[in-house]
């Protein structure tokens, strides 16, 4: 599993930047290539909205809580991915990409 690291050097991130965080989302696929991947950082809603969107090529998006000890299905593309609301168990073995703007 693939753990995307949402981020911003500023601090906070503008409606404008949108655009560029979601292509670098979309120019990692050759490297997540299918897998389930889970989301994760101190982003608003709406970026989390948008990186779901652009990872739809995937066979499932995961959005990270540590106060659940893993993360939530909340997009199923594929028969291999649990179904919408299932927690899957972060280990801190996933390979972790940083995704800043």
């Amino acid at each position: 599993m693939k753990r995307i690291e949402l981020g911003c050097s500023a601090g906070f991130v503008s409606v404008e930047q949108l655009p560029s965080l979601v292509e670098r989302v979309e120019s990692l696929f050759p490297e997540i290539g299918e897998e389930i991947v889970v989301l994760s950082g101190r982003m608003p809603v709406w970026v989390f909205a948008a990186a779901t969107h652009a990872l739809h090529p995937t066979k499932g998006v995961v959005t990270f809580d540590p106060r659940l000890g893993g993360g939530v299905v909340v997009a199923a593309h594929h028969e291999d991915c649990p179904p919408v609301g299932t927690i899957i168990p972060c280990t801190g073995d996933e390979t972790v990409i940083e995704v800043t703007v």
